[in-house]
């Protein structure tokens, strides 16, 4: 875990006076418009430019169209309000001050990474309104306690946890490969499946980081030539992947690779890989969505656009049943079992985490 330093508490404190300010005034200031759900929709890249980021907000403006298209939630429209949170180091708390006192929204739903999520986090902190994440893992988030915080895909924890069943326990191998980009999101992944396999008694594993900007997986492969490993355990960029696989393939090396959900960002079908995957490939409707939005945008969507879409789905269905008052909300969320939307059925435990109801395919 990165070490809080001291830019951070300067733009700690200058963001908390911020709040302060913006709070203030909003409290003298009317809702513009009372006949209208607002639900904020964060990204971490420009949409433009990254086609997951795209994926993600295509995806939340199709659940609230088709919600629209049905009349609404109590004869009022939904309306999504999107922020980007790249560019300077903290716009993600900056995007979020603006959706929640410039914009005035009743929820955040975000498909974020988990530095940016941590942002969100501190602004929801002070306002105390909903932030519903769909694509960050890093099991920090709920370990803050927030009662306004929840996640509907499962935590890197959980899907240590479910990696470890099943390489360890099922397929009883002793001694394996991790593998992992030197980057946040992949560093915290392997990072909390070691901390894991210590908490279990495990064997330890051998450990490859590479270089995300440009890898060489060719200098990790040699290492496999004289060790004695039974399976890889790939915590790398989803991006990477089919290098990897290839390069894998080109060293004659026959391993089983295990991969958690990330290898679907965009990987739709991985081959020759054992991986956590969501209940989806089992859910009748997964096909009509996957239609209906490729029709409209142009692509399949992916493990990214379907969270997306059931993040944005089961906020929605806990407004229609409790309201847009925070307090009413968080308390129909922390209760809810939803099964309309096509990644399985959600439901949340008591810090905010869905309960994991992934499964394990190869």
């Amino acid at each position: 875990m990165p070490q809080i330093n001291t830019r951070f508490w300067i733009f700690l404190v200058t963001t908390f006076s911020w709040f302060a300010v913006v709070q203030s005034a909003a409290i003298a200031q009317q809702i513009s418009d009372e006949s209208t759900i607002r639900i904020g929709f964060l990204v971490s890249e420009d949409p433009d430019t990254d086609s997951l980021s795209r994926e993600a907000m295509d995806a939340a403006q199709f659940a609230v169209d088709e919600i629209n298209n049905e009349g609404g939630i109590d004869g009022k429209k939904v309306k999504l309000i999107t922020r980007i949170s790249d560019g300077d180091w903290g716009a993600s708390s900056l995007k979020s001050v603006e959706l929640i006192y410039d914009e005035e929204v009743h929820a955040i739903v975000g498909s974020l990474d988990g530095r940016d999520a941590h942002l969100v986090q501190m602004a929801i902190a002070k306002a105390h309104i909903i932030y519903l994440e769909t694509r960050a893992t890093d099991p920090t988030l709920s370990e803050a306690n927030l009662p306004w915080f929840f996640r509907v895909l499962p935590s890197d924890r959980q899907q240590g946890q479910k990696l470890i069943s099943e390489i360890f326990i099922k397929r009883d191998l002793s001694r394996i490969a991790l593998i992992h980009a030197d980057d946040y999101e992949e560093e915290m992944a392997a990072n909390m499946f070691l901390r894991l396999l210590r908490d279990g008694g495990h064997p330890e594993a051998k450990i490859f980081a590479y270089d995300y900007r440009s890898p060489n997986f060719e200098e990790i492969t040699e290492n496999f030539g004289s060790s004695v490993e039974q399976g890889v355990l790939y915590f790398g960029k989803a991006a990477h992947f089919e290098g990897f696989m290839k390069t894998m393939k080109d060293s004659k090396i026959d391993l089983p690779v295990f991969s958690p959900l990330a290898i679907l960002q965009t990987n739709n079908n991985p081959e020759n890989v054992t991986f956590v995957c969501p209940e989806l490939v089992l859910q009748k409707n997964e096909s009509s969505f996957k239609e209906s939005f490729k029709q409209r945008f142009g692509y399949d969507p992916g493990t990214i656009g379907a969270y997306s879409y059931d993040g944005v789905g089961v906020l929605l269905e806990a407004i229609k049943q409790g309201g847009t008052e925070t307090e009413s909300l968080q308390k129909e969320l922390s209760g809810i079992s939803f099964s309309g939307g096509i990644t399985g059925q959600i439901e949340f435990d008591e810090n905010g985490d869905i309960v994991d109801k992934t499964t394990i395919c190869n």
